[in-house]
């Protein structure tokens, strides 16, 4: 009991000095306009208010405007996505979300690396980082079961490559303590870029992480994720919240590079009759290379400000269709022979 009574305090001290030092690093060392920071603080102020979540990775932060859609349909809406998020921390988030406001309908944006990319450790923890509580934090830590997640999320100090850095952490510390507004963020999680994809980015074959093998199928879908993309619609439909997964638009540079477009339909379609919810391709809306040519984008796959709003305007205009599948060809095959494409 002495020896306790002697340690205890020792370790306390540890511990303070611990969450100081973390504390102050991450304070100087973090971006000023770190989004997911913006986006969460936005987040938490509203908390008991909303009804709607766009969920997924870049691709549909910057695809889905929620003060746009909100407009149009007159809900309360939230864009939840990170960088490369993986459909696991998508659940959590979900949870999270669900627990804390009265949710009502949840889109997902589908990609290829969103199917089939291995995710790097740096990738979950951006889904951590987006959480609100340390309830849902912890609970999604424990289970990933991973050693260098569980330091790498804990600890900011990690994360910092190049200490040294004095005119960039005054610059950062000058920016956050005059509460200097973020470039590129729009609200509710919405990001807002005016750059202007001019072409050339495309090449004969993308990237094997995004790349849609044909002759594999639905073999290229990595187990966790095709796990956890079950676990969200159980979830939602115990919770009666309509679930809805979507493909948005990419560039025809990006798409002549992507692979078997239409097998990746064919095994997306597949899994939402088998998950008993809606799917929309925005590959296939049949105005899409009339209404989303380069600029509205600012690389090959991501809109800029202009293409994230028209896009938003026109998911808004789908989900309130009495027959949404009248946008859409059957096919790219169908798409590409179409009169004027």
């Amino acid at each position: 009991m002495r020896n306790f009574k002697k340690v205890f305090p020792r370790i306390c001290a540890v511990l303070a000095f611990v969450i100081i030092f973390e504390s102050a690093v991450r304070f100087a060392y973090e971006d000023w306009d770190t989004l997911t920071t913006v986006s969460r603080t936005e987040r938490r102020e509203l908390t008991g208010t909303l009804d709607t979540l766009f969920c997924g990775t870049s691709v549909v932060y910057r695809a889905v405007n929620p003060v746009t859609y909100d407009e149009k349909m007159g809900t309360s809406s939230y864009n939840t996505a990170t960088a490369s998020q993986p459909v696991k921390g998508t659940y959590y988030l979900i949870q999270e979300a669900v627990e804390q406001n009265p949710i009502k309908e949840i889109y997902l944006g589908i990609t290829i690396p969103t199917l089939k990319a291995e995710r790097l450790d740096i990738r979950y923890v951006s889904a951590f980082e987006n959480m609100l509580t340390w309830k849902w934090k912890l609970r999604y830590l424990m289970s990933l079961k991973s050693e260098p997640i569980l330091t790498t999320a804990l600890f900011y100090s990690t994360r910092v490559e190049h200490y040294y850095q004095p005119r960039l952490v005054l610059e950062n510390v000058k920016s956050k303590l005059t509460n200097k507004k973020a470039r590129t963020y729009g609200q509710r999680g919405f990001r807002a870029s005016n750059k202007v994809y001019k072409g050339g980015g495309g090449s004969e074959k993308n990237s094997d992480g995004n790349y849609w093998d044909g002759t594999l199928g639905a073999e290229q879908i990595e187990p966790e994720t095709l796990e956890y993309l079950k676990k969200i619609a159980e979830f939602c439909k115990e919770k009666d919240i309509k679930f809805t997964i979507f493909i948005a638009p990419w560039t025809q540079d990006y798409i002549d590079g992507a692979g078997d477009l239409d097998d990746m339909n064919r095994v997306c379609q597949e899994l939402a009759e088998e998950l008993d919810i809606d799917f929309y391709n925005f590959l296939l809306y049949k105005n899409r290379q009339e209404e989303f040519g380069n600029d509205k984008f600012k690389d090959t796959q991501h809109f800029n400000k202009k293409g994230g709003n028209t896009f938003t305007d026109l998911l808004a205009e789908v989900v309130a269709s009495e027959n949404p599948q009248e946008y859409f060809y059957d096919s790219m095959e169908e798409f590409a022979y179409a009169p004027g494409n």
